[in-house]
């Protein structure tokens, strides 16, 4: 995603391809990699990139001066701070694996072998989908914002 001017957010630039009742659905151009990718140094984030476009609803912020709705393949910019990324990864993988990790390693304790692997299995599907609901009514916090029109 490409860098603002500001280190705290990730930028990336989308067309207008259609309108919802609360906002603009955009088109998101897939990522064209970093510069370490161009040189042939990437860390390999590459081969998860998106190769197609994608679209994605946003709400557009009834705070704008006019009110109105970005016209049709207009482009805007859209921003999500880096903080609610590395939060929503940590929530997302980080935390259901580390606690059937932890749960499996106290099942290792007992004298039954199918125990450790039951738990690790079983606390980590219970832990996503605990997420899931978790997730869902904080879901806006994790949606990128619209914050300006071309």
């Amino acid at each position: 995603m490409f860098q603002g001017t500001d280190e705290r957010v990730i930028e990336r630039r989308a067309k207008v391809v259609g309108y919802h009742p609360h906002g603009v659905v955009v088109e998101v151009a897939a990522s064209p990699g970093c510069a370490q990718c161009a040189k042939g140094q990437g860390c390999g984030a590459g081969l998860l990139a998106r190769r197609s476009a994608w679209q994605l609803a946003v709400d557009v912020p009834s705070s704008r001066e006019d009110g109105s709705m970005p016209a049709m393949h207009s482009e805007v910019t859209l921003v999500m701070p880096r903080a609610s990324v590395t939060q929503l990864t940590w929530m997302v993988y980080g935390l259901p694996l580390l606690l059937a990790l932890a749960m499996s390693a106290i099942g290792s304790l007992s004298a039954a072998a199918w125990l450790a692997p039951s738990l690790f299995f079983g606390v980590l599907i219970s832990g996503m989908m605990g997420l899931k609901y978790a997730l869902g009514q904080r879901a806006e916090n994790f949606r990128p914002r619209l914050t300006d029109a071309v």
